[in-house]
């Protein structure tokens, strides 16, 4: 396979992780990523009682093949920082836990969110899950002030700041692009070796590395994202220093 972009040490390939991960032989000290989320079209299999299958196919956009955490078996870090939503936290902290020590789940506090159309609450909230193997220290995490990341969502529209948008329309060019704010606090605190990001979207994981002056490898299924990426990645930046302070 040839790399879709490579240079100073940061390596995007486009594929799909479950394809790309064993091919690649990996043994990177910290995955950071963010994953599909599990929601309610996702329409994952449940077990019960009744008088059909309740089990159907996914239909839900973001979730091209199903919600599954069967990528979580494809590599051991010594680090795991997984973005995810209310639905998938139980679940995911329990598949992290048969192999590593679970270490803390932060909140994402967005205070930007928008008001939900139906009666239920803001969804101001997500959440980031640390887990490191049993031989791994805890690096520098003991430096965060708080278990709440109040970071803003990038703003699309007339207000956009570091979101991509759409050159034609100006609407947002991924739907869930994280801000450097939320990504490289954990970039900067995880020791100095690989880090890898199977689910690379726009490529924040892929910038907060770069800025932080760390070998990374990103990961992503559509091609449009690692033009985004490799585009991000070209343009000239300054060193990591205060988006990483939360």
């Amino acid at each position: 396979m040839t790399p879709y972009y490579e240079h100073s040490g940061i390596t995007i390939w486009h594929g799909d992780c479950r394809d790309v991960l064993p091919s690649l032989s990996l043994s990177p000290y910290a995955v950071i990523t963010d994953p599909p989320y599990l929601t309610n079209d996702s329409r994952v299999p449940t077990r019960g009682r009744g008088v059909a299958p309740r089990e159907r196919e996914t239909s839900s956009v973001g979730v091209p093949w199903g919600y599954s955490l069967d990528w979580l078996a494809l590599v051991r870090p010594q680090h795991w920082v997984v973005y995810c939503n209310y639905r998938m936290l139980g679940g995911l902290c329990s598949a992290l836990e048969r192999d590593h020590t679970l270490g803390c789940v932060f909140t994402w506090r967005k205070s930007n969110a928008p008001r939900m159309t139906r009666p239920v609450p803001r969804l101001d909230c997500e959440f980031v899950v640390w887990a490191r193997s049993e031989t791994a220290t805890c690096e520098h995490m003991g430096d965060f002030d708080s278990m709440v990341l109040d970071v803003p969502m990038p703003q699309a529209g007339c207000f956009a700041d570091e979101r991509f948008t759409e050159a034609d329309s100006g609407k947002a060019a991924h739907p869930t692009q994280k801000p450097l704010g939320v990504v490289a606090p954990f970039v900067t605190r995880l020791g100095d070796g690989l880090i890898v990001d199977p689910f690379l979207g726009t490529g924040t994981t892929l910038q907060a590395a770069k800025r932080a002056g760390r070998q990374a490898i990103g990961i992503e299924i559509e091609e449009r994202y690692c033009e985004i990426s490799a585009q991000r990645l070209a343009q000239e930046i300054l060193p990591l220093e205060e988006v990483s302070r939360n």
